[in-house]
């Protein structure tokens, strides 16, 4: 008995030790076979919320639509998604974990001031950041990793004061700054300074302010209207645009505004209701396009998300676009910047995207004069 229970405890432990050697000479996973992960960092809760949520959408929509017909190579395609919450500290863990996930690539940021957060990582991990609506002008003309699909030499700046000054008549503007993304905003109001003056305009001290939990909205808009200005421009997020509206609707109801693009968005239209009646703004795109392109892609969003399209989403979905059209076409051994370089044409979902030496696009791509009537973004009479 005792013989024959220690020939069982033996070949137990023998055939413990074949499933160990089995278990060890499987093979590894086909890399062709598993899912192929793009990493996505945007700013999904905070001020700047209503840009990375409709960024976020638009590029789950790319994905999604790619899945269905066969992904990548025949490779399904995963996002791995980060929250950078605006803060230094939450954009380099976010972008740590995507590097360290092996994503191809990461699309996002949303705003200029964490892509220049972002862009060192990046370029050290040899990946691709495809920027979303990152519009500083200072972020083109390098080699680097960070790509995008947006002009950057601020048409709207030029916009804006040209048609304050030949189709109002306007001579004296002000402007306030929203201080938080200093890489788009300080460019920008260079560039609006010298439109104006151009124009033979005159534009009042800037006011600059933080936002945060104590911004006293309603005292900005006293100083700007101790300024007595003609217009008031609103380089500021579509919720800071919204509250300084709202105050100053409240001061002089007929004053005309205009907002930066930073702030042209289905949210300021939410928030703003009849103060943002009569602001007018750039579009980068037509919302209302009836090409059957733009409008499979309007139906397919709307239904997806339950929200109308706005630019931030149809960036993020041409962002995504772009990015798996240049991994369909990667050569072997060949990386994902030079792939991307090596098209460099690539259709939008409105206009085509063409890609600089730098991975920027060339600044000729149509804008839209907008004006805000009836809650919605038409075009200027």
């Amino acid at each position: 008995m005792t013989s024959n229970l220690g020939l069982l405890k033996v070949a137990a432990v023998a055939l413990a030790l074949l499933a160990l050697w089995l278990s060890g000479c499987e093979a590894e996973p086909d890399p062709s076979t598993q899912p192929l992960r793009l990493g996505v960092i945007v700013e999904a809760t905070g001020p700047n919320a209503s840009l990375g949520v409709a960024g976020r959408n638009g590029m789950q929509l790319a994905v999604e639509q790619a899945n269905a017909n066969g992904g990548i190579n025949g490779r399904q395609v995963e996002l791995l998604y980060r929250n950078d919450v605006s803060t230094p500290e939450a954009m380099q863990q976010g972008m740590r974990d995507l590097i360290a996930a092996n994503v191809e690539a990461i699309l996002g940021p949303m705003t200029s001031r964490t892509a220049m957060h972002l862009i060192p990582a990046a370029n050290d991990a040899g990946i691709i950041l495809m920027g979303g609506t990152t519009l500083s002008r200072l972020l083109a003309g390098h080699d680097d990793q960070f790509f995008r699909t947006i002009r950057h030499d601020n048409p709207d700046a030029k916009g804006i004061a040209q048609y304050f000054r030949k189709r109002l008549g306007l001579a004296r503007i002000s402007v306030i700054v929203e201080d938080s993304n200093p890489p788009y905003s300080e460019p920008w109001l260079l560039d609006f300074k010298r439109y104006l003056a151009s124009e033979a305009g005159e534009m009042a001290p800037e006011l600059h302010f933080s936002r945060n939990e104590q911004t006293d909205y309603a005292a900005l808009a006293k100083q700007l209207m101790a300024q007595q200005p003609q217009g008031v421009v609103l380089v500021t997020g579509a919720l800071d645009a919204a509250m300084l509206a709202t105050q100053l609707h409240n001061i002089e109801p007929k004053l005309p505004l205009a907002g930066a693009v930073w702030a042209a968005e289905d949210a300021l239209l939410q928030l703003g209701g009849q103060a943002v009646e009569g602001l007018i703004s750039i579009q980068a795109y037509e919302l209302r396009d009836p090409s059957p392109l733009f409008s499979s892609f309007r139906s397919a969003y709307e239904r997806r998300f339950k929200a109308p399209v706005d630019s931030p989403a149809i960036v993020g979905y041409d962002a995504t676009n772009v990015l798996l059209q240049a991994l369909r076409e990667r050569k072997p051994n060949e990386t994902l910047k030079k792939a991307l370089l090596r098209v460099r044409k690539f259709q939008g979902v409105q206009q085509s995207i063409s890609l600089d030496g730098f991975g920027d696009i060339d600044s000729d791509s149509q804008v839209f004069l907008k004006v805000v009537r009836n809650g919605q973004f038409i075009d200027v009479p």
